[in-house]
């Protein structure tokens, strides 16, 4: 299976993002990490003034993050642009993976492992893309693969099962065990509660990219919003 490009967004000069660790990294033997700083300038600045006095301060974050990705396995590479600080964070993001060739967009406040995953499925249009992001890590840093469905009709339960079942299958036809794997059903009124309180018990939640091209849809809005798990978007 190819390596995948999954592309961080690093937004300045208040980058959330805590700093990394060899403990808290690990299997990336088969990713390649582009980390991608955006500096908010301020009104009134250039992006050449604002270069001049942040480069350094900004380029150190990012080479830090860099080598624990690297003390990880994944290859890194970081860029740097100054640009105007009017913009919503958010949008930002949207902005810099519709103009980056990459996989996978990783979103993170607080990236502490890869090892207990959430996969919240409203249907199987990603699970090709899905499956091949989560196959690439390497088994046995993970502690747990949870997919997931939540639904306010439980007519519905039934093929919730059926489609979960399915992707497990799929998964099990890989390098994963059935004790690797866990498969919930849901049945609640707020869906995007249920997932959001799943969330904050994962370390990572990974969810296809929208169809209309968006980097994330009002669900993993309020994932982002209401949790500090990180969320990785895995693009068509």
């Amino acid at each position: 299976m190819s390596r995948q490009t999954v592309l961080l967004p690093v937004i300045f000069p208040d980058p959330a993002l805590h700093p990394l660790s060899d403990s808290s990294i690990t299997g990336l033997e088969n990713f390649d990490i582009e980390l991608f700083g955006y500096w908010k300038i301020p009104e009134n600045t250039t992006p050449e003034v604002a270069r001049e006095s942040h480069e350094t301060e900004a380029e150190a974050v990012l080479y830090e993050m860099a080598a624990a990705f690297s003390r990880a396995g994944a290859s890194t590479e970081i860029e740097l642009y100054f640009g105007p600080g009017d913009t919503d964070n958010r949008e930002l993001q949207n902005r810099i993976s519709d103009e980056t060739d990459c996989d996978v967009v990783l979103i993170a406040d607080n990236l502490t492992a890869f090892n207990n995953i959430l996969v919240p499925m409203r249907d199987d249009r990603h699970e090709r893309q899905i499956v091949d992001f989560v196959s690439l890590f390497d088994v046995a840093d993970i502690f747990v693969l949870e997919l997931y469905h939540a639904t306010a009709d439980e007519r519905s339960v039934e093929s919730a099962e059926q489609m979960l079942d399915s992707v497990e299958e799929t998964l099990l036809d890989g390098q994963f065990t059935e004790a690797d794997i866990e498969t919930t059903v849901e049945v609640t009124d707020d869906a995007k509660s249920a997932i959001a309180e799943k969330a904050r018990g994962h370390n990572i939640v990974v969810t296809g990219q929208p169809a209309d091209g968006r980097l994330f849809s009002p669900v993993y809005e309020y994932i982002d919003d209401h949790t500090t798990t990180p969320i990785a978007v895995v693009r068509d």
